[in-house]
């Protein structure tokens, strides 16, 4: 007598695989997705790190030594520069409190007089005494509340910050260290054609377009803008160039985060020939970085259009933070990819 067909049937153990790897894979994205983001920066952080790794391996003993060392020469450039602005920026607090002008003595003395009388025509000097110090005193504990709720948040956000660093420095390093095997290991997974061959050289096209253009254009637009402060006589035109070069990495603003005040901060000072050379010519230099210089740095290593990265750019720095800048061109140009690969493949199919 026959048992049931049904019970004598047996899962083929691939199905039993693939249903546990979508389970732990959902299980996995949950636990991870917090630092999801910083793994994936560290790993294209790591795409530069590798090559500077490759050529000092043979300078040195030890592989790891060469990444370490890799990591610290890309690092050291950023140190500098933050090094520098900050020192500048305190500079310049420093000589704008020292202008700020010192009450003299007869100034003093009229203020006084002026204070006396309107304490005499006020009513009885006990009670204003009393208001004034309960205005005081109230004052004073708002801001001890206001201030010791600042250090508590900074002091509370200490080891989330701390486990974040520590998270983008090891991703850094051990995709910097295997990212053969990482990529070799995507590679077995999927098919081996000649599509997703392309596919694999598009994604490299489109990291290096991502680490090597936004870079590029960040440095070009900080020093046009250099000259452009020179020529009009701003200070501090190092401190501007800097500045000006990181508002490129601030979505939708940009450039018009330092043009702007510059040129609003001379037209309310009487100088409104300079905030509007600086605002017209401002935009013009951010025009041409955006529309024609980083389009053309882009087609030089991908196909991928460059509305594809100026939308990732945007919107992954808006969702993602400072990550998102790199991670959110990132993303959207591989679905661009994946979207025309798979075009491709349906028109050569197709009757």
């Amino acid at each position: 007598m026959c048992g049931n067909p049904m019970m004598n049937y047996k899962l083929p153990s691939i199905s039993i695989l693939l249903v546990l790897l979508l389970l732990f894979s959902l299980l996995s994205f949950g636990i991870l997705f917090q630092i999801l983001s910083l793994i994936i920066f560290g790993a294209m952080i790591a795409y530069i790190v590798r090559p500077i790794s490759k050529k000092l391996h043979p300078y040195v003993r030890f592989e790891t030594l060469a990444i370490f060392l890799a990591m610290i020469i890309l690092a050291v450039p950023l140190v500098l520069v933050a090094y520098f602005t900050i020192h500048q920026l305190f500079i310049v607090a420093v000589n704008i409190t020292g202008a700020l002008p010192a009450p003299t003595t007869n100034a003093t003395a009229v203020n006084q007089t002026m204070v006396n009388a309107d304490v005499q025509s006020a009513g009885p000097i006990n009670s204003i005494a009393a208001n004034f110090l309960d205005e005081i005193a109230n004052l004073v504990a708002q801001s001890v509340v206001w201030l010791v709720s600042q250090i508590i948040g900074f002091l509370a956000s200490l080891p989330a910050l701390f486990t974040d660093f520590i998270v983008l420095l090891f991703s850094v390093f051990y995709f910097a260290k295997e990212g053969d095997k990482f990529v070799g290991f995507i590679e077995d997974l999927l098919p081996k054609t000649p599509t997703f061959s392309e596919i694999y050289s598009e994604v490299d096209a489109i990291l290096k377009s991502i680490m090597i253009t936004n870079v590029l254009c960040a440095v070009i637009l900080g020093l046009l803008s250099v000259v452009l402060y020179y020529i009009l006589g701003y200070p501090y035109i190092l401190l501007l160039g800097i500045l000006t070069a990181f508002s490129e990495f601030i979505p939708v603003v940009g450039p018009w985060i330092v043009y702007g005040a510059l040129g609003v901060v001379d037209i309310l000072t009487g100088n409104p020939v300079r905030g509007v050379i600086v605002i017209i010519v401002g935009w013009l230099i951010d025009t041409v970085v955006d529309l024609y210089i980083r389009p053309r740095l882009a087609g030089e290593f991908t196909s991928v259009h460059p509305l594809i990265f100026l939308v990732g750019f945007l919107f992954g720095a808006l969702t993602l933070g400072l990550p998102g800048l790199f991670i959110g061109p990132l993303i959207v140009g591989v679905t661009y990819v994946l979207f025309a690969k798979y075009r491709e493949e349906r028109l050569k199919t197709s009757p």
